[in-house]
């Protein structure tokens, strides 16, 4: 278990009542990676949402079928989530995330995450839509970045 103020600092939880926050931070826990390391990899299942609390974490994607050559999507630093695949049927992940410093996260039991949400709709909306938005800004920041190597 996390300490509920933690999960106070992620956008995806604003605007939730006080004990939604300790109602979530009992299905989470703190974990320290060094760099270099996978957190998820593209393809695999969604099982776990991360939430950055320190350090710098790499989005790659695939560019074969074996995952033999990657490329560099996005950097997340603190403050912001990874794998937000887990909360997305068909809970897959979408990318691969590999730690690019030592990082300090918080992992979240999707599975348990995904039926707090069905069981408490009304928080599960604010959630899902702070979700939207952030899968909407990481799309222009791909956008953004392919219009860059065109050019």
């Amino acid at each position: 278990m996390i300490s509920p103020e933690l999960l106070r600092r992620f956008p995806i939880f604003a605007g939730l009542p006080p004990q939604a926050f300790a109602d979530l931070a009992q299905m989470a826990d703190e974990d320290m990676l060094t760099a270099d390391t996978l957190l998820f990899q593209e393809g695999e299942e969604a099982d776990e949402l991360y939430l950055l609390l320190e350090g710098s974490v790499d989005l790659l994607m695939n560019l074969d079928e074996k995952g033999d050559k990657q490329i560099e999507i996005e950097t997340l630093v603190a403050g912001e989530i990874a794998g937000w695949s887990a909360l997305i049927a068909p809970h897959v992940y979408k990318a691969s995330a590999a730690a690019s410093t030592l990082v300090r996260v918080a992992v979240l039991d999707a599975v348990r995450l995904r039926a707090y949400i069905v069981a408490h709709p009304e928080h599960g909306l604010r959630i899902m839509e702070h979700l939207a938005q952030t899968i909407g800004d990481r799309l222009n920041h791909m956008r953004i970045r392919l219009i860059s190597l065109a050019v």
